[in-house]
């Protein structure tokens, strides 16, 4: 396990949703066992309720927690396995402590795998932006410089106009260099990534399955 990975999801799964969590038509439906279905196998904290009780306090609906929180038992069962937990981990959703004491270690230890991926591909994502920025910054740069090439071929120009229009020029071919090299950067990263991203897929693939 690597439970420091955990720290900032937890903190996240336990914020409350700033939008109606039900729709006045469900509240009014009462299918409170389905809903908690849904709840628990969505791995969603008990607070949810409160949020469906202020969801339904418009239509003058007070959820019936006894079915919704025996079928939310159910739903944590679909949850709380380890393929479920390596899958959250890998998209990167927030788990909100939900999965009982007797089978959250071994959900925490792929969630912790499934971070691991997340992390990765993560990275690879940011050298893969990093790396189409840098290009875009250096093409840029370069068509600048050449219209200032252009410019300074007016034989109009007086020594104080070449002057700066040669400034200009060091200055864009120096921001060009240094995009250069920021994407030799991002390669570099982007390479480092890849491989992670492919170590870790050989390691985890024999337990979790494909993804």
């Amino acid at each position: 396990m690597r439970p420091f990975l955990l720290i900032p999801v937890l903190a996240g799964g336990l914020l409350l949703a700033s939008c109606a969590t039900m729709s006045q038509e469900a509240c009014l439906q009462g299918d409170w066992a389905g809903v908690g279905f849904k709840d628990g196998e969505a791995g969603r904290p008990q607070s949810r309720l409160d949020e469906h009780a202020k969801a339904c306090s418009k239509a003058g609906v007070v959820p019936d927690a006894r079915p919704y929180f025996a079928a939310r038992d159910q739903g944590l069962k679909l949850y709380c396995t380890p393929q479920r937990g390596f899958q959250e981990g890998r998209l990167g959703n927030a788990y909100a402590g939900v999965c009982p004491e007797r089978v959250a270690g071994r959900f925490l230890a792929a969630y912790a795998d499934g971070q691991l991926i997340h992390a990765a591909t993560s990275r690879l994502s940011q050298a893969e932006s990093d790396r189409d920025s840098a290009d875009n910054r250096a093409e840029k740069r370069d068509r600048e410089a050449s219209g200032v090439e252009d410019e300074l071929k007016n034989p109009a120009l007086n020594a104080e106009q070449k002057r700066e229009l040669r400034d200009r020029l060091n200055r864009l071919r120096s921001e060009r260099r240094a995009a250069v090299e920021d994407g030799r950067r991002a390669d570099w990263a982007k390479r480092d990534a890849e491989r992670e991203v492919d170590d870790l897929e050989h390691r985890f693939r024999p337990i979790y399955g494909g993804w």
